[in-house]
């Protein structure tokens, strides 16, 4: 049986049964550290494995009888340093998914991943988002805006209604900011969605709940690659976001990754 041992903000393993024993005996890994029998299993202390319960013993028996050491000792150097990420899953390697910096990411998703969650894809909303409101801008600027400044100086002779022409660009501030705050992230355990500010929208869910994805594209969303996402847990719940860019992309991620959990289970 193999397992992954978490250390200093990274994963390391698979190892064998044996090789976490060896370690945890020889101080190298200590009772407190957390491990998982499974890539996306649960974490827990070694201790509380059955299989290294007497072990963990043994070591904190031999820890409280010996002399506390000042610095870390030498057999753990090859833990990788805080610092660096976490290596990519196999699975992930094997389907050709390339890693994403967390810096790349927006803030709701660096705030919502795991110290062992590792970001594959991210899109945002379409720039068509933007149209709808740019036509109404420009009717009410040619049949209201404009009308009213032309007549109010026609009449009073007043050139304050003139001011009122730059009021329908204000009509675009809620995609601006709907389009700035979008967030969707496939990571290896997980989708992370936000779109929204007024009306928010977020969605949470491990890849192993995702029962299909469905993508609604018309004639102008295929030849500017945007679409409507469906997205179906495992409990017949749907989730619908408008306006994605490249959906066809994101749902390709979520299958491949999905397909990379099914093969190493």
């Amino acid at each position: 049986m193999e397992f992954y041992v978490y250390l200093n903000g990274a994963t390391r393993g698979p190892l064998s049964e044996e090789r976490v024993q060896t370690l945890l005996a020889d101080g190298v890994l200590q009772p407190s550290d957390l491990a998982a029998d499974q890539p996306d299993g649960e974490w827990k202390a070694l201790a509380d494995f059955r299989r290294f319960h007497a072990i963990a013993v043994r070591a904190i028996a031999a820890a409280d009888e010996a002399t506390p050491e000042p610095q870390i000792p030498a057999e753990r150097s090859f833990v990788t340093p805080t610092a660096s990420p976490p290596p990519i899953p196999p699975s992930a390697a094997r389907l050709g998914l390339s890693r994403l910096p967390v810096d790349a990411l927006g803030s709701y998703a660096r705030a919502t991943l795991t110290p062992d969650e590792t970001p594959f894809y991210k899109t945002s909303l379409h720039w068509v988002v933007f149209m709808r409101f740019a036509i109404m801008a420009l009717l009410v600027f040619l049949f209201i805006a404009m009308p009213f400044a032309i007549g109010l100086q026609a009449l009073t002779g007043s050139e304050l209604g003139w001011f009122a022409l730059p009021l329908p660009a204000l009509m675009m501030l809620p995609p601006t900011l709907a389009f700035a705050s979008s967030e969707l992230v496939v990571t290896d355990r997980r989708v992370l969605i936000k779109t929204g500010v007024v009306r928010r929208q977020t969605l949470e869910l491990f890849i192993s709940r995702i029962e299909s994805i469905a993508i609604d594209q018309g004639v102008l969303g295929r030849m500017w690659d945007y679409g409507t996402v469906v997205i179906r847990g495992t409990g017949g719940s749907e989730e619908v976001f408008e306006a994605i860019a490249h959906p066809v992309e994101f749902r390709n991620s979520v299958q491949r990754l999905q397909s990379g959990h099914a093969t190493t289970r």
